[in-house]
């Protein structure tokens, strides 16, 4: 009966202790997701009508330390990254359109 005691007992303290463990985390995983909403833009190009893209729709992304054009999986989320979150690399002439070489996003 004991035994039964001290096991119950060390469970209980191996399950106090992930959880303290899982409150102090910085895991991104547990940060909320922030919601923004991408502007809708007009492309203009000499000789040809402007073309609308969609209306603003509202994505769902977070910072999660991702920074290369290659870690992005659409213009919109590339764009997120670079207005709301620190050190991207998607950028490098500084003009404020992420991920212009690259061509999964022409």
């Amino acid at each position: 009966m004991v035994k039964i005691i001290i096991l119950a007992a060390l469970c209980f303290a191996a399950f106090k202790y992930v959880g303290e463990l899982k409150a102090q985390s910085n895991d991104p995983a547990d940060t909320p997701v922030r919601q923004t909403t991408i502007e809708s833009r007009t492309d203009y190009s000499p000789g040809r009508k402007s073309i609308r893209k969609p209306a603003p729709t509202v994505m769902n992304f977070r910072c999660d330390g991702r920074q290369y054009c290659g870690q992005m999986t659409s213009r919109a989320e590339a764009e997120y990254f670079l207005q709301h979150c620190p050190h991207t690399r998607m950028d490098g002439d500084d003009d404020g359109i992420p991920c212009e070489n690259d061509n999964r996003f022409k």
